[in-house]
């Protein structure tokens, strides 16, 4: 049937025109190009997915990260205790968490030269006593001989005895009492000297100068000590306890204040309030925050101490799941190396590692803070059939 020519009367009323072939062809050649892609889509939606990975896409979202870090609780106020003299440790009794009281001893030191020197005072201690014994007796006699001259030479009316042996007498009471003073004061220096040296050896034992904790042991029997040298650590009893954290660079800055929960080890796994005090740095330069707890008597001291906080909101920052995480050294070209990466599919089906620099998470996903990835791209986070499957079915036998 041919085409008309010219347009009716009811396409001049409507303003219209009759449909040319070309357009019409180009309508029918895209009606047919839109049935094949649904065709397309049907089939590979009847077929289901090839590949063989569960995928999830990279997004950027607001994550409200919640970090669980490791660190150790400190008493507040611990003191370290010196060696008062050189000397050599042979026992240290005391263990990291032993209570002890004010001027207990701390350590057993070798008290081999004290213990001859004491013996030597005592045995010149003894000897003074003797020849002070044996002063006075001499003294005794010397004075009663003494006695009995003057009294025979008073009644005798100054004829008896001769006045040769009334000095003779009267020389050897007196050089008697000198002897008798002379010994009582090398007596008293012989005492002296023990007590000193008896002092000597309390004074080579470390004490404790307070009732509290032993914190740590910072030397071992068998060890010589100089005067000075740190022995142990100690805190004072009820103590409150400070909770110091390594914080990595992921974390960012926490305000002052910021509130946690910390699960110390040794007092059956129970949580309690911190609260963030500052952050600094330690002698290697690393980060570290150090949080507060209240007094608690059963806080032992250098214990495990394990921080759980929630960060502040970060809005719209890239998120990979998790899951992504833990598959990754399944396709990774060196999986004994420890990094962070994740599996990205590739548009021509084949995954390839790709390093990243992670950041904290919320227990699902977890912020990137650097890498080659972007929005959209799928990273693969388990297996749809993991390989050696298929390999490992029955084959069927049926047609």
């Amino acid at each position: 049937m041919a085409e008309p020519g010219e347009a009716s009367h009811v396409d001049a009323l409507l303003d219209a025109r009759p449909r040319s072939r070309a357009r019409r062809w180009i309508s029918i050649a895209l009606l047919l190009l839109a049935l094949g892609v649904a065709g397309r889509l049907l089939l590979r939606f009847l077929e289901g997915n090839t590949t063989p990975y569960y995928m999830a896409p990279i997004v950027r979202a607001d994550l409200r990260p919640q970090v669980t870090i490791t660190g150790q609780a400190h008493l507040l106020g611990e003191i370290t205790v010196r060696a008062p003299r050189d000397a050599m440790i042979t026992a240290v009794p005391v263990a990291p968490g032993t209570t002890v009281v004010s001027g207990q001893a701390l350590a057993v030191v070798d008290t081999s030269a004290f213990a001859q020197a004491i013996g030597a005072d005592r045995l010149a201690l003894a000897a003074a006593r003797d020849q002070l014994a044996r002063a006075v007796v001499d003294s005794r006699l010397a004075a009663a001989r003494l006695a009995r001259y003057d009294k025979v030479w008073r009644e005798s009316s100054h004829r008896v005895p001769s006045l040769d042996e009334m000095d003779s007498a009267s020389a050897a009471a007196r050089s008697a009492a000198l002897a008798v003073r002379q010994d009582r004061t090398l007596l008293d220096a012989a005492r002296r000297r023990l007590d000193d040296d008896m002092a000597n050896l309390q004074a080579a034992l470390p004490r404790s100068p307070i009732a509290g904790v032993v914190v740590q042991r910072l030397v071992a029997p068998g060890s010589r000590i100089q005067a000075g040298q740190p022995l142990l650590e100690l805190a004072p009893l009820g103590a409150p306890a400070r909770v110091v954290v390594p914080l990595s660079h992921g974390i960012g800055q926490l305000p002052a204040g910021m509130p946690a929960r910390v699960v110390v080890a040794g007092i059956g796994g129970a949580e309690h309030d911190a609260t963030l005090l500052r952050i600094g740095t330690d002698p290697a330069g690393v980060r570290q925050a150090v949080f507060a707890l209240g007094p608690n008597p059963r806080i032992p001291p250098a214990a495990a101490a394990t921080l759980k906080m929630t960060l502040p909101v970060r809005h719209h920052v890239l998120l990979v799941p998790n899951a992504a995480l833990a598959f990754s050294p399944h396709c990774a070209t060196q999986p004994e190396l420890e990094r962070s990466s994740i599996c990205l599919l590739d548009r021509d089906g084949t995954a390839r590692s790709v390093d990243i620099i992670a950041g904290p998470s919320d227990g699902h996903r977890t912020q990137i803070l650097g890498g080659p990835v972007r929005p959209g791209q799928l990273a693969i986070i388990g297996w749809r059939e993991a390989p050696g499957a298929s390999a490992s079915k029955p084959r069927s036998s049926g047609p």
